[in-house]
């Protein structure tokens, strides 16, 4: 038994504590960071709770410094406690630094073992500032709302599901292009979301698609998520008529064929739907479904349109469709001059709609 015990006690000698032992008590947990300037001039905003029983009570820690992590160790020296950003949930990035060189600024978050890959990227309009004075707007914490906020356009097919190491992957990838979200906010009023930002390579290309573009990029690109829904007015015989409706499925086919020196791609698209809004009722009737599905389906191919152009304009791949010239038309793919076909080969839909349900009426 003497033994035993003697034991014990010189093993215990010779165990090691826990080091690298970080007690929430000694730390400021910052859960939103906003960016500002570029390397050489940034300015930095760290956000975390200074209450306990009040979620909504934060502070903002600014820092300032050549470098990133220059501007971290700033903020920290006004801070009572050491920063930790292994809760870190939403970056937002000002536009005018994203158009720089979005993965340079990064290279602190990936560097870090602390980091959590899940958080999420954003590029705003104007100075990030204004996006985390939010503390008489917002009901929860900031750090907790800035995430509700982007996984709800999420849910909704609106933005494609984006953090820290799939955005790294993007931005290397030759055969499609990072798509961010981008939102608007005026004086201290609850933030927008005004669509998704352009990205060629690892720069902001500056201009972003509005909510209904940002939709179709990620049905096409990444498929549908928990909801899509959409809405037009139908200018039917003088009187607009509202037309609502969910998606069911998103069903689609590729075809690719070489017209001359250029690609031509066509996506024919199968879209089961049931409606959400129509006054004039009497769907149950196949000639009164007819115009409508005919009508959704020519509104959807000329938004499609519209969107397409305007990725290829800002030479912005955000749908992936280099990924599909790679892997199955190896001959049209050239690599490092991808962009070069993109911009200018052809583009278009073909949408086929089906009202499957027409809602509680008929």
């Amino acid at each position: 038994m003497r033994r035993a015990l003697m034991f014990f006690v010189i093993g215990s000698l010779f165990l090691s504590g826990c080091w690298d032992q970080r007690l929430y008590k000694d730390l400021a947990i910052i859960s939103v960071i906003g960016v500002d300037g570029y390397i050489g001039d940034i300015k930095a905003y760290y956000a975390y709770p200074s209450s306990s029983d009040d979620p909504t009570q934060y502070i903002v820690l600014d820092g300032k410094g050549k470098t990133a992590r220059e501007v971290r160790m700033d903020a920290n020296n006004k801070s009572e406690q050491a920063i930790d950003i292994a809760e870190l949930t939403t970056i937002l990035f000002n536009e005018d630094t994203a158009k720089k060189n979005l993965y340079k600024m990064l290279d602190v978050y990936y560097r870090s073992a602390q980091s959590p890959m899940t958080a999420k990227i954003a590029i705003t309009d104007g100075s990030v500032k204004r996006y985390l004075n939010l503390k008489e707007t917002i009901p929860k914490e900031i750090g907790e709302y800035y995430l509700d906020f982007i996984k709800s356009f999420e849910d909704y097919s609106i933005y494609p599901k984006t953090n820290l190491e799939i955005a790294a992957n993007l931005m290397f990838s030759e055969g499609v292009d990072l798509g961010l979200p981008y939102i608007k906010t005026s004086g201290k009023g609850l933030p927008q979301a005004k669509g998704l930002a352009l990205f060629n390579g690892q720069k902001y290309t500056g201009v972003h698609l509005t909510q209904r573009e940002s939709q179709f990029v990620t049905l096409l690109g990444h498929g549908k998520a928990n909801f899509a829904e959409l809405s037009y007015l139908w200018d039917k015989d003088g009187e607009q008529i509202p037309v609502s409706f969910s998606v069911i499925r998103f069903k689609k086919k590729k075809k690719v064929a070489q017209v001359g020196s250029k690609i031509k791609m066509t996506y024919e698209i199968k879209m089961p739907v049931v409606m959400t809004e129509y006054p004039p009722d009497h769907l149950n009737k196949k000639k009164k479904r007819d115009p409508i599905e005919k009508f959704i389906a020519k509104r959807i191919e000329k938004d499609m349109a519209k969107m397409f152009k305007k990725c290829q304009d800002a030479e912005s791949d955000v749908i992936g469709i280099g990924e599909e010239i790679r892997a199955y038309h190896p001959n049209l793919w050239k690599e490092g001059k991808w962009k070069e076909l993109y911009k200018d080969m052809e583009i278009k839909a073909k949408v086929n709609v089906q009202i499957e349900r027409s809602g509680s009426t008929r």
